[in-house]
């Protein structure tokens, strides 16, 4: 098992080692690669030439360096692709002929051939200083980046979704989240239950649970369309438990506490990009999960020292579990929203000879954005688990309820509220972003007697490399 973790970061350490400090096919001013031929642009600056996806990009550029730096100033002819002076251009603004990065923004070597297709397709006809004071004077020049604005509050997804974007080529984040959870009571199917009936059943009757995860995160793009992501997370868990015993003859309750912590599994994801059209986008999701978390964690209870812990309190699954799925998410100007849906299959047993149920999980978002660089978001999760299969024979399934594979597998659906918040490009924390999200379920039901779940809450931070 360490070979295979070991192998694993190694993979990943060679991948990013990969990466290059510039990507020459990539704007200077947005980092977008360039691609669309018909609408890029360059400049000289300090003897070196410099690229441009858009005509905006180039006069947006020009507002935050000093002009007087830049000079051989070209952008594309619209109707050949040749490459123009920017400054004897004709420009046309028209929503019939969108720009890479929104302003809808083309050039044309003279006035007439820019009337011609003015005629066409509708616009307004501008000169070289013309646009340049359109752009410092209104908000004429604001850009809808859409689904690519990488600086957008909420151009990522809640902070407790992953997997929902993807990266430019030569794209690398390393993020830190911190999730929470905490359960109180139980429930049987979709009602709470006492301790008294539990013990009816069971000697011992859980209180509370509460789970703190602490997850590192890399992605890295090794192209447009692919973008690659490693996950490893430390878990710590700590139950309060009531047990019910006999003493001289006489019912005695005792109250104890259970607790695990190390290394949860790591996982190895991808996402593939099918669709972009600057609004929505499509990609798929595919991972493996390396069982690195320990299964056979102890502690001591009331009953014997050193006990074997139940499912509930091992740190991992055990098996090699594959994720599929597809995320699809849109932006417009000042909104946003997304989808996802994964599927987690187990498979084989562990080594403990039990496996947990496959899982199935739908995310739907919506985020307004109240300023630049402040978003706010609503979420809805539905979870359908299945019940273990196997069993651990070392568990007891009659001494408590989190011990008996009969008590796992649920329906569920949680609502989330939260904030994104991104920072200025002028800031020295521009490449930085972060998240925080609050919530639990609305509905539970639980096969069986199982904790009732009570607060989820999930922070992050994220530091985009490159």
């Amino acid at each position: 098992m360490k070979r295979i973790y070991m192998l694993s970061i190694l993979f990943v350490c060679l991948f990013l080692n990969g990466v290059q400090a510039q990507n020459p096919d990539q704007c200077v001013h947005c980092k977008m690669t360039i691609e669309d031929n018909l609408h890029r642009a360059s400049a000289e600056k300090n003897e070196e030439i410099i690229q441009f996806d858009a005509i905006e990009c180039l006069i947006n550029y020009l507002k935050v360096t000093n002009e007087s730096l830049v000079s051989s100033m070209k952008v594309s002819d619209y109707n050949t692709g040749e490459l123009i002076d920017a400054e004897t251009a004709i420009y046309l603004k028209s929503k019939s002929i969108p720009s890479p990065m929104g302003a809808n923004l083309s050039a044309f070597k003279t006035k007439d051939i820019a009337k011609d297709v003015k005629s066409r397709k509708g616009g307004e006809i501008y000169s070289w200083e013309e646009i340049k004071l359109k752009f410092k004077t209104s908000k004429f020049g604001a850009l809808d980046h859409t689904h690519h604005d990488h600086n957008r509050p909420d151009a990522h997804a809640p902070i407790g979704v992953m997997g929902d974007h993807l990266h430019q080529k030569g794209g690398l984040m390393v993020s830190f989240r911190y999730m929470n959870m905490v359960m109180d009571g139980n429930k049987f199917g979709t009602s709470d239950i006492s301790n008294n009936e539990i013990y009816n059943s069971f000697m011992v009757a859980p209180q509370d649970m509460t789970m703190d995860m602490y997850m590192l995160g890399v992605m890295y793009a090794p192209s447009n369309k692919l973008t690659l992501m490693l996950m490893q997370n430390y878990v710590t868990k700590s139950m309060d438990l009531t047990a019910r015993m006999m003493m001289n003859e006489m019912v005695m309750f005792r109250d104890f506490s259970t607790s695990s912590s190390g290394f949860g599994d790591l996982k190895i994801n991808a996402m593939y990009g099918l669709f972009n059209n600057h609004k929505t986008a499509l990609h798929l999701n595919a991972g493996i999960n390396i069982p690195i978390g320990g299964i056979k964690n102890r502690d001591d209870t009331p009953m014997s020292d050193n006990m074997k812990l139940p499912y509930a309190m091992q740190l991992g699954s055990g098996t090699f579990d594959m994720t599929l799925g597809a995320t699809l998410k849109g932006n417009y100007t000042n909104t946003s929203w997304g989808t996802q849906f994964l599927s987690i299959f187990r498979i084989g047993e562990n080594s403990e000879d039990y496996r947990f149920g496959n899982l199935y999980q739908l995310n739907i978002w919506g985020a307004y954005k109240l300023s630049d660089n402040f978003s706010i978001s609503a979420r809805v999760l539905g979870l359908t688990e299945g019940n273990i299969e196997g069993m651990d024979t070392e568990l007891n399934p009659m001494m408590v309820t989190t011990a008996s594979t009969a008590n796992y597998g649920s329906d569920k659906i949680k609502t989330f509220l939260g904030v994104n918040v991104s920072f200025p490009e002028t800031s020295s924390l521009k490449n930085f972003r972060l998240g925080l999200e609050a919530g639990g379920p609305v509905y539970e039901d639980y096969n069986g007697i199982q904790m009732n779940e009570n607060l989820n809450l999930n922070f992050g931070l994220k530091y985009t490399v490159l």
